[in-house]
């Protein structure tokens, strides 16, 4: 969903405010859904909107820059999609940094799993990402 809010235009319904902007400034994914096509994740349930709707397909110039978090063993996320998806945005001049966890599952992330480890491990790559382009300042306290 974050991602989708990050490409996506014309699905505003009537009674939104557009003079304030719903696009996100950047973004913190974790395992994200990005490709809702016929080769993607939940295709059947795209009812043939697939094209308005997955980030992956929807990619611009000005997409928000993006961080990205992906275990190489995610059952419901090929590696594979998301550096195409690294790929496309880079080619529309949009930042998107990927990390892949050599082995981990999908929710390798969560704090309960692996004593920690990689939540400590995304939320420190998090942190500098979101310092990098000035969101947050200081040190890094994790």
């Amino acid at each position: 969903m974050a991602a989708a809010t990050a490409t996506l235009d014309g699905l505003d319904e009537s009674t939104d405010d557009l003079s304030v902007s719903a696009k996100p400034n950047a973004l913190v994914l974790y395992n994200p859904v990005i490709d809702n096509g016929p080769d993607g994740f939940e295709y059947k349930r795209m009812n043939g909107r697939h094209m308005e709707i997955s980030p992956k397909h929807n990619i611009k110039k000005g997409t928000a820059p993006s961080i990205i978090f992906l275990g190489t063993k995610d059952a419901l996320i090929p590696v594979s999609t998301m550096e195409k998806y690294k790929a496309r945005m880079e080619e529309v001049g949009s930042r998107c940094d990927l990390f892949l966890y050599e082995d981990q599952i999908h929710g390798f992330f969560n704090k309960s799993k692996n004593n920690g480890e990689f939540y400590i491990k995304t939320t420190r790559e998090a942190d500098k990402f979101l310092q990098s382009i000035g969101f947050l300042k200081g040190k890094t306290q994790i």
